[in-house]
């Protein structure tokens, strides 16, 4: 698979765990949504629909962003300098065991 497939399966499971997060009402959304006054522009106000896509979102963003650590230091670690598979495939796996973890946390 290519490194931009990955890429894209990558953001399909950090997408689908924020929405689980959201429609199963997890421990994880429910704090998010309840600080939402401190994340959240009054601006644009405070409808719970927007709110609660806005919450998953901030959830799959940063799932995205923890689990690209691990993916930075295996690149690293190997010298790529361009997007590798190893570090493509190390950024899928530690987004899947963060979604499988904060559900599991979340509904547990």
């Amino acid at each position: 698979m290519t490194p931009q497939g990955l890429f894209v399966l990558t953001v399909g499971v950090s997408l689908t765990g924020a929405l689980m997060h959201m429609l199963g009402g997890s421990l994880l959304f429910i704090i998010v949504f309840q600080t939402a006054p401190l994340w959240w522009p009054e601006l644009f106000g405070f409808h719970p629909p927007v709110l609660a896509y806005a919450a998953s979102l901030l959830i799959a963003t940063a799932t995205l962003m923890l689990g690209g650590v691990p993916a930075a230091l295996v690149e690293r670690v190997t010298g790529a300098t361009a997007p590798a598979a190893p570090a493509m495939w190390t950024w899928l796996a530690s987004v899947a065991a963060l979604t499988l973890a904060g559900l599991a946390l979340g509904f547990g």
